[in-house]
Order: structure tokens, then sequence, then C-alpha cells
């Protein structure tokens, strides 16, 4: 299951908390009006942002961080100017806008480092390296919250170092560092103030999540017991039944009943509070526990309510947890049908959850790209600014001035017309990747359709026609043992019982081709030859080769290349009267390279260029959809040669 980790977002010069009332709101509206002094007048601006944006009124809480920016532009406050950034960074975050405040975070950094600011600076780090951990880049957010660290330990900033050292803490937990992970956490309860306790509720919490992964049990039930001693006292219902959660999954583990109590307790506290996350991971544990302890049917009770709230949250993490659970359970109970069709549904859940999670890592490396150019093109424009004031400056006559006037003019003129063609340029680019996407998506439903659907009629020919077809030939053998029939008779009887046995080989033959087990079975490599072997006789010699593929690929990549491989070759077979057929396939670092050769007659190829028979569209399908490249090479006298490159991400 994945853990969700509380971020620390730094609020800059908003130390004092005021009530979300629209009359505070209104009273510091009219503060702003009367009030001169630059400094204060640019923090009572933020302050209207941030109780805008505590009541999640986002776009008006921008408005006034823009407002209070404007406001220190004019009166050239440097100090006021940067810490819009913090603000806004916050804004873009809830709205879900990681790489717009990724680049903000970054020139955050670069205004306080020529700021001369070390708080600031600081938090500016904290706050880079809480954007690499929204982009799972756990190593790089390391590194800048290392950096925070040292500023801020060189400050004493106690709140500030608290919140860095237990991102800290969050950060090798995932990483699986769990040594170091359990110093910075230990640390950050040590710089909790005193007067405010709660504040060592999220590093404790992190502190028995850090001990459950390494199954010290007794270690993190101990955190939990003074998480649960400081919540009760001083926090809120939410914290409470968090603390009651983790306390059933723990104890549960070594004493069942107890953590069933616990466990119920919390659910019913938090239907009556109207919390159903937190209904739902009591689900989750007792699911968890009834498995530990063998219950495998109260397990499934479980599972069945806590499903349709993961599915309504869309937590996908915790809903491919309920599926993997539920696959254990049906499994240990022979239901091995439903422990199919349920970890069926975890290992797609985890395939969108590993998708989305390698957009947000490529959306971090495209932001530190731009970030790069961005700052590049500054520095180029800085020095054409310089330049152009010098020029204007050795200016003395009217007319030197006009001619600077209409170059400028005349620069600015090309500048917009640039920048309108680059935005066009942008947007036709976005929309041509929407476009791929879109047919990816539908290429790799179409695929997968296609490998069910014949999944479905190979198990019903098999199962269905195939045991038919087995009971009529046991009939007819026990008919014939039973009956006196002439021998011209039992000649006809025989031949019947001969051409039933082909029968039920050629079902068996359609329903091998329709449903490769042999894949899952004996791999890629002895799947394509025992495939080669069963359509090679003495009028047609098949060659087969192979390099490097003994292990197979990944699943669904090993399928697509026997499928192709599959039609080529049925392919070849019916239309080219071939007498020997090459197959080669090798897989290299980065490429898989499929070749196809025949000796038979050939065709032209840019005939078949416009051809929308399933065959050659399938394989063409898959190719796109792998995003290989297909060539075709053909002569009537020479025969056909297809040569296949699919790119291949190492260790797939």
């Amino acid at each position: 299951m994945k853990n969700l980790y509380l971020i620390s977002i730094i609020l800059f010069c908003c130390q004092n908390v005021f009530p979300q009332e629209h009359s505070k709101i209104d009273s510091l509206k009219k503060l702003i009006e009367k009030e001169k002094d630059v400094a204060k007048k640019t923090r009572l601006f933020n302050l209207v942002g941030h109780l805008y944006d505590e009541q999640s009124e986002l776009d008006s809480a921008l408005h006034y961080y823009t407002a209070a920016k404007e406001f220190a532009i004019k009166n050239k406050y440097d100090i006021g100017v940067a810490s819009f950034d913090f603000h806004a960074i916050m804004i873009l975050n809830k709205k879900g806008k990681f790489k717009d405040a990724f680049l903000l975070a970054e020139e955050s950094v670069e205004k306080f480092k020529k700021l001369k600011s070390t708080k600031n600076l600081g938090i500016a780090y904290l706050n880079l390296g809480n954007q690499w951990q929204y982009f799972s880049d756990f190593e790089r957010a390391s590194e800048y919250y290392l950096l925070a660290k040292n500023l801020l330990d060189s400050l004493q900033d106690k709140n500030n170092q608290r919140m860095v050292n237990n991102n800290l803490g969050s950060v090798f937990m995932e990483m699986k560092q769990f040594e170091k992970a359990k110093e910075y956490c230990l640390k950050a309860i040590e710089l909790a103030d005193r007067e405010y306790p709660t504040d060592k509720l999220l590093p404790l919490h992190n502190l028995a999540l850090n001990a459950k992964n390494q199954k010290k049990y007794e270690e993190a039930l101990k955190y939990i017991e003074q998480y649960l001693e400081i919540a009760q006292r001083f926090g809120n219902e939410y914290e409470i039944l968090n603390g009651y959660l983790a306390k059933g999954n723990l104890i549960g583990k070594t004493n069942l009943d107890k953590g069933i109590n616990y466990l119920n307790n919390a659910i019913v506290q938090s239907q009556k509070n109207d919390f159903p996350e937190k209904e739902m991971f009591g689900y989750l544990y007792l699911a968890e526990i009834y498995i530990d302890h063998k219950k495998f049917r109260q397990a499934l009770e479980s599972i069945e309510l806590g499903i349709p709230i993961a599915e309504e949250l869309g937590m996908k993490y915790e809903l491919s947890d309920f599926h993997k659970k539920a696959s254990e359970a049906y499994e240990h109970l022979g239901n091995f049908e439903e422990a199919l069709k349920h970890n069926r549904e975890h290992e797609k859940l985890i395939s969108e959850i590993q998708l989305e999670e390698n957009k947000n890592r490529l959306l971090g490396l495209e932001a530190k790209y731009q970030s790069e150019k961005k700052e590049a093109e500054i520095k180029i424009l800085n020095t054409q600014s310089k330049a152009q004031a010098l020029s204007i400056r050795k200016k003395n006559t009217l007319n030197y001035i006009f001619f600077g006037a209409v170059l400028l003019i005349g620069i600015i003129s090309i500048l917009s017309y640039l920048n309108y063609k680059n935005r066009q340029k942008i947007s036709q680019q976005r929309i041509q990747e929407l476009e791929t996407e879109k047919q990816l998506s539908a290429t790799q439903a179409l695929l997968q359709g296609q490998e069910d659907e014949r999944s479905r009629m190979a198990k019903e020919l098999h199962d269905g026609l195939g045991g038919l077809l087995s009971g009529v030939k046991l009939n007819l053998n026990n008919m014939q043992k039973k009956l006196i029939i002439t021998e011209e008779d039992g000649n006809s009887f025989e031949k019947s019982i001969t051409l039933l046995d082909e029968s039920i080989s050629e079902l068996r033959r359609v329903a091998h081709n329709l449903m490769p087990e042999s894949i899952l079975k004996f791999g890629l490599d002895g799947a394509i030859r025992e495939f080669l072997q069963s359509v090679d006789n003495e009028n047609l010699k098949i060659n087969y080769q192979s390099y490097h593929i003994e292990n197979g690929i990944n699943k669904q990549l090993d399928i697509s290349t026997y499928r192709i491989i599959q039609e080529l070759v049925n392919n070849a077979i019916k239309h080219s009267d071939a007498s020997e057929i090459l197959v080669q396939v090798r897989k290299d670092e980065h490429l898989l390279v499929i070749d196809v050769e025949d000796n038979g007659k050939g065709f032209d190829p840019d005939s078949i260029k416009k051809e929308s028979g399933m065959g050659l569209t399938g394989i063409r399908s898959r190719i796109n959809y792998w995003k290989g490249s297909l060539q075709i090479e053909s002569t009537e006298k020479e025969g056909t040669s297809v040569n296949i490159e699919i790119p291949v991400v190492p260790n797939s």
C-alpha cells in the first residue's frame, strides 16, 4: 500500500493565523486602504490571500498574492516581491500544476540567492525539495532538503528545522533507508515546540510506519501509543482515529481479537464523523490481520465493504491493495477463478499507478529542461537589454532618439510576432501529442480486446466443442465394441473415428493458435519454436534462429511478438507458395529485431500500403503501439523479406 506523507508548505511572513471568517477578511481589506508602511501593507495583502486560501477560494487567494507582488514591485520592496513565489507555489500545487510550481520554486531559489536572505533561501530549498518529492524523485528531493537543513540549522530556526527533518525522514523511508529515516524523524520530535505537542504527531506516525515496514511491530506500537496520548489530549477526532487505526492494525498482528475490536470501533467512529477515508482504511487493516491469521472468509467480507469506498474516493493505491488481498484469500479458499479476476484488477491498477508516476518523473525532467532553457534565454535578453540601454544613453540628438524609438518598436513587434508563432507551434505540438496518446490508447484497447476475445473463443472451443467431440468418439468406440457389423461397415466406422480424431486435433490446433498457452509454459522462445514446428512439413522447411530471448522480454511484448510472427508465417504459407521460410528473432540491449524471409513468389510492396485486412493491419497496429518500424522488400524471383525493429527498455 502506498503511504501518503504530509509535505510541509511554508508560509512567508504569515506567522499569525486568523479565523476563517469573511468579517476578518473585510477588516483586513480596510486596513490595507489605510496602511502606509510598504512592508506592513504587503504583509496585509498576503494575509488576505492566505485566508482565502484556507477557505479553498484559490482564485481570490491568487488575486491578493498578486496584488502584494505588484505593490512590492511598485515600491521596490524586493523581499515582498520574492515572497509571492511561496504563496503561488501552494496555489499551483493545489490546482495540480506541479510543473509550473516546480519552475517557480527554482526561480525562488535564485531570487533569494541574489537577495542573500539565508532563512528564506532555506525555505526555498525546502519548497524545491517538496516539488521533487511530488515527482517521486526522492534522491533529488533529499539533496534539496539537506541544503535547506544546513541553512536552517545555522539559524537555529526550530519550526522549519522540524519540518525539514520530518521530510527527510519520509523520503529516506521511501528509499528504504530505514535507519536514516528513523534518525531524522527522532530529530524532528526533539525540535517540536513544547507549547505545541501536536507538532510531534507527524514524525511519530512516520516512525511507526518506518518500524512496521521493517516488521518491528512492537517498536511501531510504542510510537503509536505516544501518538495516541498526544492526539487524545490535544488533537482532533481525525488524528485520534488515525491513531486507533494504526494501533488496531499493529495489535492485530499478534492478538486478532484486540485488533478487530480497535478497528471496528474506529470504523464506527469514522462513519459517525463522516470520514470515509478512515472507514476504508479500517476495512483494509481488518482484511490484513484476518489474512495474517488465515481467516480468509472474514477477510473477504471486509474487502467487499472497503472496495466500493476506495473506488468512490479514487484511491488507486489502496484499491490495488484490496484486490491483491482478495486474490490471496480466494486462492487459499480454492476459488481460483475469483483469485485470478482480482489479481488482474490488481495488476491493472498497479500499471495505471506506475504510468502516473512515470508521467510525474517526465514532468520533473521536462521542468528541469525548461528551467535551464529559460535561464539561458534570460541571459541573452539581459545582454541585449544592456546593449540597447548603452546605445540609448549615447544618443544626444532628437534624430538619434527617434531612430532608437523606431528600432525599439520594431524589435518589440518582431519579438511579439515570434512569441505568437511560438505559441501557435506549442499548441499544435500539444494537439498532436494528445492525438497520438488517443490513438495509442485505442490501439491498446483493440489489441487487448482481441486477446481477450481469442482467449474466450479458445476456451469455449476447447472446453465446449472439444468436450462434445471427445464424448462422441467415446460413444462410437463403445458402440463398435458392442455392435456386430459387416467388414465394409466396419471400415466405414473406422474411417469415421479417424476423421473425428483429425477434427479433434484440428480443433486443438485452432484453440492453441487463439490462446498460445505455450508462452506461459515455455516462454516466448519455446512458444515460437512450437508454433513453427506445428506448421513445418515435407513441402515446407522452416528455419528458426533466436538470440537473447530465452527469458522473454515482458508479457505484453512477448504476446505481440508471437502474434506478429504467427501472422507473417501464415501469410507466407497462404500466399507465397514458398518451400523455405527463415525466422530470426534477436534482442539487443535496447532493440528487438524480427526478420521473416521466404523464397516464394513475391509481390509489389506498394500494392499493400493501403491494405485494410485484419492481418497486415493487426501487424502494423502492434508495431505502432510499441513505436517500432516495419520494412518490407519483395520481388517475384527472390521472395519476400520483412524486417521489424521495436525499441526495448532495459530490464523490461
